[in-house]
């Protein structure tokens, strides 16, 4: 049997890995990426969280519906799900040149749009920190 807490660990550390190149591809323009990978840096966080609780098979890719199974444990993630769920608009939208009518990812998003994904997964990894900082995990 998996070691969840160790498995959460790994999803948490690449989370933060993800999170400090954000600024980087914003710096550079490429808001489309940006966007991308603000929505999964967001989902390792929240998935992170959830191996912590012991869940073991997470099939969603979803800000909203990972925010949902975490206010099973933590009441608050209901309320960052409100906040944050635009970035369930990044997972395909940002990356795919059909997924936007009649213009590319790299033409559609904008400076603002990758600021604020920014801005909405740093609210997913400071919640979920502060949860596994008290359980001895945030720091590692």
């Amino acid at each position: 049997m998996k070691d969840m807490k160790i498995e959460a660990n790994r999803w948490w550390r690449q989370t933060r890995s993800d999170f400090a190149f954000l600024p980087k591809i914003q710096e550079l323009g490429k808001y489309d990426t940006c966007c991308f990978l603000a929505q999964q840096t967001a989902e390792k966080a929240l998935k992170a969280y959830l191996f912590f609780q012991g869940e073991e098979l997470i099939f969603t890719h979803s800000i909203f519906k990972l925010c949902e199974m975490a206010s099973k444990y933590e009441q608050q993630f209901l309320a960052l799900r409100e906040d944050v769920k635009q970035l369930d608009y990044y997972y395909v939208e940002a990356r795919y040149p059909n997924a936007i009518e009649d213009v590319i990812p790299a033409d559609f998003y904008s400076e603002k749009d990758g600021a604020g994904a920014i801005q909405m997964t740093k609210a997913v990894i400071s919640m979920v920190s502060k949860s596994l900082e008290t359980a001895g995990l945030g720091n590692q």
